[in-house]
């Protein structure tokens, strides 16, 4: 085969394909669902990865959610306070700063910058 030539068309490798895209789609979306989850109002964790889920159609992994969730409070977008309950352990409630609004805004912008060039491009 020729480096100019074309390998043939392989279903499966387009598979693989569009589901590594659509994950690199996802974990770019996660930063902003947290934070416009966080927007309407303070979320403990587990509710915050079941809210989520609902938004994304799949289930959260915790695994994921956590350690973002640390990240975006280190860069001081959000905060989180711990909550003593009166049956169960105590939970750990996230919420959004400033700054967290801020980023929010921005990328609220730039996503209709995204959803307009895509309009542009798909449009015949």
């Amino acid at each position: 085969m020729s480096p100019s030539s074309n390998p043939p068309s392989d279903p499966e490798s387009h598979d693989l394909f569009l589901k590594r895209w659509q994950l690199q789609l996802r974990k770019g979306l996660l930063v902003y669902l947290v934070l416009a989850v966080l927007s309407e109002g303070e979320s403990y964790g587990y509710r915050l990865i079941s809210s989520l889920g609902d938004y994304l159609g799949s289930d959260m992994a915790e695994g994921t959610i956590y350690p973002l969730l640390s990240r975006l409070q280190r860069q001081g977008l959000i905060e989180s306070r711990w909550q003593i309950m009166d049956s169960g352990p105590a939970r750990k409630y996230y919420s959004i700063k400033p700054g967290g609004r801020e980023v929010l805004a921005a990328m609220k912008d730039r996503w209709e910058q995204i959803h307009q060039l895509l309009k542009r491009v798909s449009t015949p």
